[in-house]
């Protein structure tokens, strides 16, 4: 049994990347900046497709929910098999009508979810429409992420096996795409790191950390970070994390020939201005950052957060926008499009409302609440566009969580697919593909 050396791994990863600190330093400008004007508001989106993923739906694989938030493990697991749930990302899957949704971290923090299996789940929508249907959400096959080859620079809970799973506990997944070459790329919220997968889910190389742009530290680094952990400070000391818990790559696009990454972080990078968001590019054939243009998300809200990103054209992208409320206390849940070629001088995009999901047209009542259709959930961590004029939304459910639609209802995984008031202008390669319109 050979143990690795986790401290020369991490060294040797940051040495990888002191070349792209260097040009960040010499680049980027992190300059204070006054909070947008809210947007207008946009006309009312419609409801034409709806389906319901029930919350206690389950796939193979050990019992798990075993484990409370410090870590401790109660005497039985709360849960048979894996939870189908949780989803905070979608992209199409090689079947027609069919979707890849990305599981995340599972139960809520890094040490409850010791049991929870990190995976994809494939799931083909049964809608209801105008003319009728099920409502019902069918699930499909999953694929596994993995670390086979021993890629990870620190302990993973299922070090010693050979498939080494990879668990909530390892890495919390939050935001994935697929490259030109069928690549997977998933944005973690623990380092936060972008993880390469193969398509079949074996990790391909370790985790890369996120450079830092204001030259105090080479890293952002969150405090599930491996080496933040690692130096723990003393009660009442300040912690070197520069990132809250639980902030980082939520969203990620690519660009329309998916050769570029955009990953957007969830939180404000400690000295930013407060509320903004980075958004970092990607380049794909060279595995790095590029450097010479800092992006900026504007919150309308610093307490905000964003539920995901993706691609309309080379230059606009979707992005959708939350409170962290639910039920009758939610009161902003929207989807902005924004330019990533249109800046103003501190680096903030401008943003316009496309869709308020708190008033969704519904003439046809297809979701059972009447003329007018409320989200109104927590965490709404999906979007993707279908066509130009059609766009899919999904919840996180944060299973076993409860109060999108009522007190002591467990909430579902809700679908939605919204026709929008104003089409978009979408580039070759986007939405549906070819074969499947």
């Amino acid at each position: 049994m050979m143990i690795r050396h986790t401290l020369s791994k991490t060294l040797l990863r940051s040495v990888h990347f002191l070349v792209t600190v260097a040009l960040l330093l010499g680049n980027a400008q992190i300059v204070l900046a006054q909070q947008q004007a809210p947007p207008a508001d946009a006309p009312a989106a419609t409801l034409v497709e709806y389906a319901v993923l029930p919350p206690d739906t389950f796939s193979e694989g050990p019992p798990s929910g075993q484990f409370n938030s410090d870590g401790s493990k109660a005497a039985l697991p709360r849960f048979p098999a894996q939870p189908v749930q949780s989803f905070s990302a979608i992209q199409f899957s090689p079947a027609c009508d069919s979707y890849y949704v990305l599981s995340d971290n599972g139960f809520g923090n890094k040490y409850n979810s010791i049991d929870y299996l990190l995976r994809l789940y494939a799931i083909t929508p049964q809608p209801r429409t105008a003319e009728g249907g099920r409502g019902k959400i069918l699930v499909d096959d999953f694929i596994q992420l993995r670390d086979p080859a021993g890629l990870t620079p620190f302990f993973i809970i299922h070090e010693f096996t050979e498939e080494r799973w990879l668990t909530g506990a390892d890495f919390d997944v939050e935001s994935f795409v697929f490259d030109a070459d069928g690549t997977l790329w998933i944005g973690d919220e623990f380092g936060p790191y972008l993880l390469r997968f193969d398509a079949e889910g074996r990790l391909l190389e370790a985790p890369i950390p996120t450079p830092n742009f204001d030259g105090e530290a080479p890293f952002v680094q969150s405090p599930q970070h491996p080496a933040i952990l690692a130096r723990s400070p003393q009660p009442g000391a300040a912690s070197a994390a520069n990132l809250r818990a639980s902030r980082g790559f939520e969203g990620m696009a690519t660009n329309p020939a998916r050769t570029t990454l955009y990953p957007m972080l969830e939180g404000t990078v400690t000295g930013d201005p407060e509320g903004a968001l980075r958004i970092y590019t990607f380049d794909v054939a060279s595995q790095q950052y590029v450097t010479d243009t800092v992006r900026f998300y504007p919150l309308a809200d610093p307490n905000h957060s964003i539920g995901e990103f993706t691609v309309i054209n080379d230059d606009e992208f979707l992005v959708i926008e939350r409170d962290n409320d639910s039920g009758d206390e939610a009161t902003f849940k929207k989807i902005f499009k924004i330019n990533l070629n249109e800046l103003d001088e501190q680096g903030f995009v401008q943003k316009e409302e496309v869709v308020d999901l708190l008033t969704i047209s519904d003439p046809d009542d297809l979701a059972g609440f009447g003329a007018t259709f409320r989200f109104p959930f927590a965490t709404i961590e999906d979007v993707l566009v279908l066509d130009a004029e059609t766009i899919v939304v999904m919840n996180d459910n944060n299973y076993d969580g409860r109060g999108g639609r009522g007190a002591t209802i467990k909430d579902a995984n809700e679908l939605l697919v919204l026709r929008l008031a104003t089409p978009l202008q979408l580039a070759d390669g986007v939405g549906r593909p070819e074969e499947c319109r």
